[in-house]
């Protein structure tokens, strides 16, 4: 078996060499190039990673711009809403008022109105009474005075009309 080594010696010899040429003319040859490709792709690894990071801090500050305007506009439009509100309570109020104001004007018309009313019911009713009395009065006096009293009332009646006038 060490007969079977020693005879494999010189051929082990040459593949080593041979195998220790390739990888000399390879590193001289190809290490550059492959040196020159990895440092280029670490290189675009690292600017991709550095624009990926100025990415993601870039939308890190937009969404907090984003979130303070969105605050913002929340409370604008709390704002707005309790605005609202109060401009809504207060036409409600103003309503209310005017809806009032005009129940109590209407009442105090109407009882404008109904004293008018009244007052010409009582003007009508002595005006009815007063011309009553005086037929009743006429009737009377138609009966009890003959006409000699008539005369003699109508010429008193004459004369005390003339000392007025």
């Amino acid at each position: 078996m060490i007969d079977v080594i020693y005879q494999r010696i010189p051929d082990f010899l040459w593949g080593l060499a041979a195998f220790v040429t390739f990888v000399l003319i390879l590193f001289r040859l190809g290490f550059k190039h492959v040196l020159t490709a990895i440092d280029a792709r670490d290189r675009k690894i690292a600017a991709d990673l550095k624009e990926a990071e100025d990415i993601n801090a870039q939308a890190r500050q937009l969404k907090s711009e984003l979130d303070a305007k969105m605050k913002a506009a929340e409370a604008k439009v709390t704002a707005l809403m309790a605005e609202a509100n109060r401009n809504a309570e207060a036409a409600r109020s103003a309503l209310i008022e005017k809806g009032r104001q005009e129940v109590e004007h209407i009442r105090h018309r109407a009882l404008q109105d109904i004293d008018a009313a009244r007052n010409a019911a009582l003007i009508e009713l002595r005006n009815q009474i007063a011309d009553l009395v005086v037929v009743v009065a006429e009737k009377s006096i138609h009966e009890r005075l003959d006409q000699s009293k008539q005369e003699a009332l109508v010429e008193a009646a004459i004369a005390a009309v003339g000392k007025k006038g």
